[in-house]
């Protein structure tokens, strides 16, 4: 029996997490013995402690389309000689599917895996804006076409934030992208039935392959979207972290890490896409602070600079 593969993508801040946390709910729930693949593109992986008693491997500092092709093969190995029923895998907000469904449909790992569906996430409420010529870049673009055009399923996220008629226009410039049958579910949270969720849809609804999108030349595709991390600060007052935040530069895509304020008795993982900040206090660990800031053409040294000077004068 070959191991069912669900691979999840989907622009930075897309919402992809969530929607990977709902299907490990469910295959926990029915005692699935479930194996999962996350990628980070920088050196830590702020959001481990949401796959707590998973068996998770995290690949970091890198696309796992890319500079860490070979370390995708290794897990894909690695998991072979476990016992799983399902693999899950979550790309980082930059990578391409098509060169992660080319590892899995590679004559290795075939006989193994069974890739079931690529599900892509589109966030409904910055879809319109990164389509536009001047406040996106070429790059942006590209690499929201080819996530789109490989998708076997697609969930719309955030349509609480946009309006009907931004929804049509959105579904008008997917027309163009999608193939055939490739059903779109409009969500808030990512909430679709599992049902949809978990059918195998690859290879049954649109062509094997998207010859137009292969994986030859991809490492240049998204040159100008970076990580950076911020760290080595103690605690910070709330309202001028909040305050930085809301004043990132457009730039600024996405925003993750752990941050420690004055006079709370513990720390907090943060959250920042769409434009939108969400704190959760957490509890039982002490992971030092650390601030990831993902972007298009990001400069390191001028936004920690002005980290610092905003939070410590």
């Amino acid at each position: 029996m070959k191991v069912p593969v669900y691979l999840i993508s989907g622009f930075l801040g897309s919402g992809k997490t969530t929607v990977l946390l709902n299907m490990i709910e469910k295959c926990r729930k029915e005692g699935t013995k479930t194996g999962i693949i996350l990628n980070e593109l920088g050196t830590k992986n702020v959001e481990e402690t949401y796959f707590k008693d998973q068996n998770v491997k995290t690949l970091l500092n890198g696309c796992i389309c890319c500079s860490i092709q070979d370390d995708l093969n290794e897990t894909l190995r690695s998991f072979s000689e476990k016992e799983i029923d399902l693999l899950l895998i979550e790309g980082t907000g930059v990578a391409n599917p098509i060169d992660i469904e080319a590892a899995l449909t590679s004559p290795e790992f075939i006989r193994i895996y069974e890739l079931n569906s690529m599900i892509t996430v589109v966030d409904g409420s910055h879809f319109l804006e990164h389509q536009h010529f001047f406040a996106s870049s070429k790059e942006i673009r590209k690499l929201l076409k080819q996530q789109i055009s490989c998708a076997n399923l697609v969930i719309l996220n955030k349509e609480d934030l946009i309006t009907e008629s931004s929804i049509m226009k959105i579904n008008k410039k997917m027309r163009g992208m999608l193939n055939d049958g490739v059903p779109v579910f409009r969500t808030t949270f990512g909430n679709i039935p599992e049902t949809e969720l978990f059918k195998k849809r690859y290879g049954l609804l649109t062509p094997m392959t998207n010859q137009n999108h292969s994986a030859d030349g991809h490492h240049h595709n998204h040159s100008s979207l970076r990580s950076i991390q911020i760290d080595g600060f103690a605690e910070v007052d709330r309202l001028l972290f909040e305050k930085w935040i809301a004043e990132l530069p457009m730039e600024v895509l996405r925003g993750k890490g752990i941050v420690r304020f004055k006079g709370a008795p513990m720390n907090y993982h943060f959250q920042f896409a769409s434009g939108k900040l969400s704190l959760l206090q957490t509890v039982g660990e002490e992971m030092k602070p650390i601030i990831i800031l993902i972007g298009d053409s990001l400069n390191e040294e001028k936004l920690d600079r002005n980290f610092r000077s905003s939070m410590f004068g």
